[in-house]
């Protein structure tokens, strides 16, 4: 996992936050939105999908003015967008995510993909942040848990990976970690109380998506 920290200046930071929390407090089926299965009466989603897609010119002034553009070519060469959430962590109901890879939970294995993770928020271990395993050399069996049945995630034991190796991710609101399609990753549970927002965006080569799609 590579790391640009204060890479996305304030004023960026403060844009994309407004348009993903006015979209989140009330979001469109367009940008298939999930919600926490408690949450039957605010209806705020934790996580939405599409944003490109839902509002291109605004959000590719926003990755060309925001310098998320130029990062990007440092790791592609002719860099295809497939896909652009952003995840809203308010507090800790379902807001652990367990072990997984995304090239294993993928349609279509691109393995030239590369996910740019912007923090909107600091994230860290308390608010919800991220531990990764540094390894990405292998995609693993990735199989349902009955304490995360929603999910289908990387089994420690059976593929014997044990706690200590996963390291902990700590951000500041602006910093990008970037990581190949690989790598396992997943996220704590929110006990902060405090909010945590993400955006994970994923770019692949042009040749790559033409070859797959």
């Amino acid at each position: 996992m590579i790391f640009h920290r204060q890479a996305i200046s304030l004023d960026f930071q403060k844009l994309a936050l407004d348009w993903i929390l006015a979209q989140s407090d009330s979001p469109s089926a367009g940008l298939e939105p999930e919600f926490d299965i408690g949450d039957d009466k605010l209806r705020y989603a934790k996580k939405i999908r599409n944003i490109s897609n839902h509002d291109p010119q605004f959000w590719q002034a926003w990755s060309y003015g925001s310098g998320l553009t130029k990062i990007v070519s440092q790791y592609l060469d002719n860099p295809r967008l497939l896909r652009h959430a952003a995840f809203i962590k308010r507090h800790a109901d379902e807001s652990f995510i367990p072990l997984h890879q995304d090239i294993a939970l993928w349609e279509k294995p691109f393995n030239t993909a590369w996910t740019f993770w912007v923090a909107l928020t600091p994230a860290f271990k308390e608010n919800g942040g991220m531990f990764y395993l540094p390894d990405t050399d292998v995609v693993y069996p990735h199989e349902f848990d009955l304490n995360y049945p929603m999910f289908k995630c990387i089994d420690l034991e059976k593929n014997q990976i044990s706690q200590e190796e996963l390291k902990d991710v700590s951000l500041q609101a602006g910093d990008i970690s970037v990581w190949p399609a690989k790598t396992p990753h997943g996220s704590y549970m929110n006990i902060s109380g405090q909010l945590r927002i993400g955006m994970p965006i994923v770019f692949v080569e042009e040749n790559e998506y033409q070859r797959l799609m």
